[in-house]
């Protein structure tokens, strides 16, 4: 009787076996590891595309010295669009900025920008407004010295009239060989060469304490340089 027991119980451990394979093959339902996300790439800052128009070893050749670093930005001024790059040297005097203007919805916008600046009328026009600022500050200067000499004196003091962003401190130069039209404009710290070339107006600009001959020059060569990739 025992033994007829013992075979029934070992032929329904083997039935079970047979029907449950998996009970000696471990668990195989078990969830497969989710592999780790592989992060996304961080978003790149597109870089101006006025800072290719000048490459490392042309402005070393112009300059002496490579670039350390360049800047550049995008920005839309009424109908133009202005693309700028600013080339850092080690010699910060040295540094370079570079700008290209342009009007992406019509050439109109462009031709004004271009007369108001360096046209006869419009240069007339402007040295007319800084005459009629140098009288009224003399003017002003004459007042205050007799308030002085009366022994007044006036609150707030004396201030001068502050020059506009887009006034020369210079009547242009044309500068002939570059592009369809080119003059150099600045002051004592800063010249800039302004090319006009089809649809764009290419601006280089140079600083620093060399005369305004040298600067032309510098400025010319790499205007030479980047108009051939505008």
């Amino acid at each position: 009787m025992r033994l007829a027991t013992l075979s029934l119980l070992l032929c329904l451990l083997a039935s079970a076996l047979a029907c449950n394979p998996r009970i000696n093959e471990g668990n195989t339902n078990a969830p497969t590891p989710t592999p780790a996300a592989t992060p996304a790439p961080a978003a790149q800052i597109p870089q101006s595309k006025t800072c290719a128009l000048l490459s490392a070893e042309e402005l070393k050749e112009v300059q002496g010295e490579a670039p350390t670093d360049s800047q550049g930005s995008e920005h839309a001024a009424g109908a133009l669009s202005m693309s700028q790059c600013f080339y850092r040297l080690p010699t910060f005097d040295k540094s370079i900025n570079l700008e290209v203007v342009s009007a992406p919805q019509g050439a109109g916008a462009l031709k004004d920008y271009w007369r108001k600046r360096f046209h006869p009328e419009a240069v007339a026009a402007r040295e007319r407004g800084r005459e009629l600022k140098e009288e009224r500050e003399r003017e002003r200067e004459g007042e205050l010295e007799r308030e002085r000499a009366a022994g007044q004196v006036r609150e707030g003091g004396h201030e001068k009239e502050e020059k506009g962003d887009e006034e020369e401190d210079s009547r242009p130069q044309r500068v002939p060989g570059l592009g369809g039209e080119a003059y150099l404009t600045g002051d004592e710290r800063t010249s800039t060469l302004s090319v006009l070339k089809g649809d764009a107006v290419l601006r280089v600009s140079v600083s620093g304490t060399e005369t305004r001959p040298v600067k032309l020059k510098k400025a010319a060569a790499l205007a030479a340089k980047a108009l051939k990739r505008l």
